[in-house]
């Protein structure tokens, strides 16, 4: 009776939103799980899919039953020939609440959106990181010229769908595949030309994806820790950021621009439904040649235990539910939150780094 009692009240005591038994269980994941296998763990094989009378052709990844599709959004540097658009804004960014807006669709219902933002800084690394699109050609990796190269910007859209909650959805189209690409190529045409260019990603660009959000990170060559993960290149760090803080200038300071000892930032902001409201949580991960001094990251808060299921939780992996959960607020409809996704980025010297 008496144990009884000690875990009801360990699943309903929550700290920051979070139940006990929840950080418990991510806790010793975090230490157990063999990192490789962690991170490899769904990211399998996506199949192309088209509609029929749909423009494009969508990857489509599935994994235990979930399904999820990538979205790549930018300032429209690596259109294809023949794509064209009108964009009246001079810096392409992202509306927040645009994408928001399509969690529900008529009769379907996604399970959430992850935008996903992956910075590199200039130099060779910089042009590697976006080799993968043919942006520039290995022969151009050593040519960053005598002034330091712009930083490399890229980011993506993962949406993720649960078949089982969008059963009429389903049986009114050709499969579940179809289903979740009607949903991708309708938040394309809400996004591309407006104030950014999106397209969907195929299976071999999805597959890309992995690796670019994974950064530097070699996962079998990683160590987890209660406070970072260490690997043979440095450490990597993520922390989640306080609900109330979360808006476009506070996004913008989290690149710290001003800190050399940073090599790559992976941004997350995550978009889900309660009670039919928009809600949104955001977490970075920062990968550094050392240990990051604490005045950087003053007003971060760490994600002490859950540093693996940070990183996994940024993949473009489906599940059933993530291993990783941070406190979250309301998506309000005067937050007006933007986020810049050109390709190249080029900070301006600021005074603070962190919060």
């Amino acid at each position: 009776m008496g144990l009884a009692v000690v875990l009801t009240l360990l699943s309903i005591v929550t700290y920051h939103g979070i139940t006990v038994t929840s950080g418990i269980a991510t806790w010793v994941w975090d230490w157990s799980a063999d990192p490789g296998t962690a991170l490899g763990a769904g990211c399998t094989p996506a199949v192309d899919h088209q509609r029929h009378f749909g423009r494009d052709t969508v990857g489509v990844r599935e994994y235990q039953g979930q399904l999820v599709t990538v979205i790549e959004v930018d300032g429209g540097e690596g259109d294809q020939p023949g794509r064209h658009r009108h964009r009246t804004a001079q810096s392409a960014v992202l509306p927040v609440g645009a994408v928001a807006e399509n969690l529900r669709q008529f009769d379907i219902q996604l399970e959430g959106i992850d935008i996903v933002s992956v910075e590199v800084r200039g130099g060779a690394e910089a042009a590697k990181a976006s080799a993968s699109l043919d942006e520039w050609g290995p022969e151009e990796w050593g040519v960053v010229g005598d002034k330091p190269a712009a930083n490399r910007r890229r980011t993506w859209l993962v949406l993720r769908m649960d078949p089982q909650r969008n059963v009429a959805a389903v049986a009114s189209r050709d499969s579940l595949a179809s289903t979740l690409v009607a949903a991708t190529e309708r938040l394309v045409q809400d996004l591309d030309g407006q104030t950014c260019a999106a397209r969907p990603l195929t299976a071999d660009e999805l597959a890309e994806v992995d690796s670019a959000v994974l950064a530097d990170l070699e996962p079998t060559w990683s160590r987890p820790g209660w406070r970072h993960l260490k690997h043979f290149n440095g450490f990597v760090t993520s922390f989640w950021v306080t609900p109330s803080d979360i808006s476009s200038e506070t996004l913008d300071h989290l690149w710290l621009p001003d800190t050399p000892e940073v090599g790559s930032t992976v941004i997350t902001v995550r978009l889900t439904m309660r009670a039919g409201r928009p809600q949104m949580s955001a977490w970075v991960r920062y990968h550094s040649d050392s240990r990051l001094p604490k005045e950087l990251t003053s007003g971060l808060n760490r994600l002490t235990g859950r540093q693996l299921a940070a990183v996994r939780a940024s993949l473009p992996v489906p599940g059933k539910r993530s291993r990783l959960v941070v406190p979250g607020r309301e998506l309000r409809d005067y937050d007006e939150l933007e986020l810049p996704v050109d390709q190249v980025q080029e900070h301006a010297t600021s005074s603070s780094a962190g919060q």
